[in-house]
């Protein structure tokens, strides 16, 4: 049962003539015949018979196609509340993101947002958490994802409001031709010996900066903003990098074995926050329903 053959039964009734009713349907006598007989199979009940006066309804047939009619009223009631809810959302939302979200959560949101709500104009950036929480403070951003720091949630604690979206580990990303990609775990003193690319971040020089009195300096062959020249890099067995599980997530360097991720079992914090922050406020109605699309996501994304 479906709801193409609630409109044959409904429109033959209307015509009282499948000829009538595959000619306003735009489809064969028999595609009709053959998806309507289909359907009395299914139920067990005639809906129609035939004659030379023309296709008439059953006794029974009657109350199948009165339901028949009261469901294709609820789809066109479903059809024009929706298209309210999309011409009632309009303006524009800056949203900032992480390169990790940026390339993972960000682009089906967007996609599906604009599908449903055609008139918001949507501007994307993508930059660090810090700047993005700067941003939102100055009223330049409306909605950011982050990583959040204990610094950060102080921070921004008062004026803005952060929700959690997802959780991540820190992996040491290495070559399929790396001395240690046959390694299970990694632990930070394991990375001296080896060239490292880094994102330009605060996040990460904090990172490489803590641990520079106990073990040493690091080999840092590079830093950039470019996560994908990063990948590039690693695969090409050029460097080493730190990227976290969730910026990996459907990777193609990681599905295709290029690049093998291993646990780096004694970064701090353990659990990575990933977050979404926006101001307490502003354009709420808006906000709050690209956070429904953004949270439906992360969900299916990453189930917790």
């Amino acid at each position: 049962m479906n709801l193409e053959q609630m409109q044959y039964i409904a429109e033959v009734d209307r015509t009282h003539s499948i000829s009538l009713a595959a000619e306003s349907l735009h489809i064969s006598q028999a595609a009709i015949s053959q998806s309507i007989a289909l359907l009395e199979k299914e139920i067990g009940i005639v809906i129609f018979k035939r004659s030379r006066l023309g296709t008439t309804s059953t006794n029974e047939g009657k109350h199948i196609i009165r339901i028949a009619n009261e469901i294709l009223n609820k789809v066109n009631e479903i059809r024009d509340e929706a298209m309210y809810l999309s011409n009632s959302y309009s303006g524009e939302l800056v949203i900032a993101s992480i390169p990790s979200l940026f390339i993972t959560l960000l682009p089906q949101v967007l996609s599906k947002f604009k599908s449903d709500f055609p008139n918001v104009k949507l501007t994307i950036r993508e930059i660090g958490s810090k700047e993005i929480t700067e941003g939102i403070l100055k009223d330049e951003v409306d909605i950011g994802l982050i990583i959040l720091s204990e610094e950060m949630k102080h921070k921004a604690s008062k004026s803005l409001t952060i929700e959690s979206l997802l959780e991540g580990k820190m992996n040491v990303c290495v070559s399929k031709k790396s001395p240690l990609a046959s390694r299970d775990k990694l632990k930070v003193k394991d990375l001296r010996q080896h060239s490292l690319v880094i994102y330009n971040g605060q996040n990460w020089s904090s990172y490489i900066d803590s641990y520079k009195q106990s073990i040493g300096l690091f080999n840092i062959l590079c830093t950039t903003d470019n996560s994908e020249a990063i990948k590039r890099m690693v695969a090409e067995n050029l460097a080493i990098s730190l990227l976290t599980d969730v910026m990996l997530l459907n990777d193609a360097y990681v599905r295709n074995g290029d690049i093998i991720t291993i646990p780096l079992v004694d970064y701090k914090p353990e659990t990575i926050q990933f977050s979404v922050v926006y101001p307490k406020g502003g354009k709420e109605k808006l906000i709050q329903k690209f956070l429904e699309y953004l949270k439906e996501s992360s969900k299916v994304l990453m189930p917790r």
